[in-house]
């Protein structure tokens, strides 16, 4: 038996995995080899992973990646945008982000893409508000019927080294794995369209200054939010240039603060992005969407019931059937059972 450690460089965190006197020899052999793309000999130590035993090697195995996963996503809270996705760098160091769910095919992806181009990462992209990636070569974790993932080494998977320049993020894409898919296809996505998937895939994105402004300004500098629908991950490296190309029809918008009530009925600053006909605001941890007359009416939120009927009626004329006031009136209760505070000091 032996005590050891090992240091793992993950989303720019040194997280150190220290090994007890019981853990088996063989046993960190294996963690050492499985985390060789990502291991470091600096003594830096942000995050440590303590491992007193192991009952099971494969186990084990399986799980200190999420232990060292969920390390390094606590240090990058409140300090870096963390998406759910694998990644792949270009020679020049443009990195492309797959953006996915558990289940929708990244590790996959990331062994077809990262034969032709460097592997960033089958779990997570980090990256500041300049668009520095900070890589996270962890081990490819492959499904086995019955048994733990199994970890492999990026270099065991013949996945290619970094290019040694620094790392930019250069383009954002949804993925959509579709059996049926006859042909791989790349749709330039709004954001209002891109957003409630992006924000369900995004670590501590309440925790950033601006959330949910902060992604639209990130994902519009990066070039737009891709969809990317293909059938088989094989398919999918020919496709590399056509994802890097910037949306060529970039969104106008305009960064909105709202009032709403928290759980308690407090009156706090909800975030917001303004598209015109379109607003998006996230708030006590939901997104929404709003469309309709809901963008004029929170636009003018803190003016009087009458304001706010005559900028709907300027916007969009008065109605063909029923009451403007009315209407509106009803629209301002369905958004102040949402939360929005509405009409003066107390949205009354």
């Amino acid at each position: 038996m032996t005590a050891s450690s090992l240091t793992i460089r993950a989303l720019g965190a040194h997280v150190r995995v220290a090994f007890g006197d019981a853990v088996p020899g063989d046993v960190v052999a294996r963690a050492r080899r499985a985390w060789s793309g990502a291991s470091t000999a600096s003594d830096r130590e942000d995050r440590l992973v303590d491992v007193p035993t192991v009952l099971d090697a494969d186990d084990f195995l399986q799980h200190l990646s999420t232990s060292v996963t969920l390390e390094a996503l606590s240090h990058g809270r409140g300090r870096l945008m963390m998406l759910h996705a694998a990644g792949v760098a270009m020679e020049d160091g443009r990195v492309l982000a797959f953006v996915g769910p558990s289940g929708r095919g990244k590790t996959t992806l990331s062994r077809a893409l990262a034969q032709r181009f460097g592997y960033v990462s089958d779990e997570t992209i980090a990256f500041d508000r300049d668009l520095n990636v900070l890589p996270y070569r962890k081990p490819l974790s492959v499904v086995r019927d019955g048994r733990p993932k199994d970890q492999v080494a990026p270099e065991d998977a013949g996945l290619r080294e970094l290019p040694d320049v620094p790392l930019r993020l250069a383009g954002i894409v949804l993925l959509d794995r579709d059996a049926s898919a006859e042909s791989v296809t790349v749709e330039h996505l709004p954001f209002a369209v891109a957003a409630p998937e992006l924000v369900t895939q995004t670590s501590y994105l309440m925790e950033l200054p601006g959330t949910v402004r902060t992604l639209a300004e990130l994902c519009e500098r990066a070039g737009g939010v891709r969809r990317l629908r293909y059938a088989e991950a094989t398919d999918v490296p020919d496709m590399i240039d056509e994802l890097l190309v910037a949306d060529p029809e970039p969104e106008t918008w305009a960064a909105l603060t709202l009032r709403v009530r928290d759980a308690v009925g407090s009156v706090v600053p909800a975030d917001a992005v303004d598209y015109g006909d379109v607003l998006v605001t996230l708030s006590e941890r939901t997104l929404r969407v709003l469309d309709g007359i809901a963008p004029t009416i929170l636009r003018h939120a803190q003016r009087s019931e009458e304001d706010i009927t005559a900028a709907v009626v300027d916007r969009f004329g008065a109605p063909p059937h029923g009451d403007a006031t009315a209407i509106v009136r009803g629209a301002i209760d369905e958004l102040r059972e949402a939360g929005f505070v509405i009409g003066g000091a107390h949205g009354e």
